[in-house]
């Protein structure tokens, strides 16, 4: 199949990734959530980058640099498997994925990092998934665990990145979604066993 063609798969993909995505009903309810930035270019052309500008690409910062971009916004079961995925503009507020993030979700808790800070985001949680958000300002004296048990998206992140999720070769929104798509996909398939890695 010639590369050109698979962004026409997209919705083929999406429902595979649906069906990859779905949680257990006997699994426990705790879930881990983060975002990352997916640049589209190197900070050295962040004066003249235009590259699906019209789409939604826009810069945003991270604690370490600036980036021009979306942000990839994940949701994971804490045994390892993603449960959703979205993609938001690279200055996009954590906190407002987040609601979008745990749709299907029926109860449990979750973890966050400070991207999810503040009563507003934990309510919403709470009203609308019946989730309690555990981040570390809600849980002071407990920042060493909650950061050992996070360490686990930061891991499923680095094996995105092994896949090379950052490199970006989509001159269209469509085919930078279903590339990263398929990237999650493979992820869930290698972890549930059906892909060898």
């Amino acid at each position: 199949m010639a590369v050109t063609r698979v962004p026409h798969l997209w919705p083929q993909v999406g429902r595979l990734l649906a069906t990859t995505c779905t949680h257990a009903w006997h699994a426990a309810h705790l879930y881990l959530m983060d975002s990352k930035p997916i640049p589209l270019c190197l900070p050295i052309r962040h004066g003249r980058v235009r590259l699906l500008r019209d789409e939604g690409a826009y810069f945003g910062k991270t604690s370490k640099r600036w980036f021009f971009g979306f942000k990839l916004h994940l949701l994971r079961h804490v045994h390892g498997r993603v449960l959703n995925v979205l993609l938001t503009p690279g200055n996009g507020d954590d906190r407002t994925a987040a609601l979008a993030l745990v749709q299907g979700v029926d109860g449990g808790i979750t973890l966050g990092d400070s991207g999810y800070q503040g009563d507003a985001c934990a309510t919403e949680l709470a009203e609308a998934a019946d989730l309690l958000l555990i981040t570390r300002d809600r849980a002071p004296a407990h920042r060493f665990v909650l950061s050992q048990v996070r360490q686990q998206i930061e891991t499923t992140f680095s094996q995105l990145w092994w896949k090379f999720v950052d490199r970006v070769f989509s001159r269209s929104w469509e085919g930078l979604w279903n590339t990263l798509q398929l990237k999650v996909l493979s992820y869930n398939l290698r972890h549930a066993g059906i892909l060898s890695a």
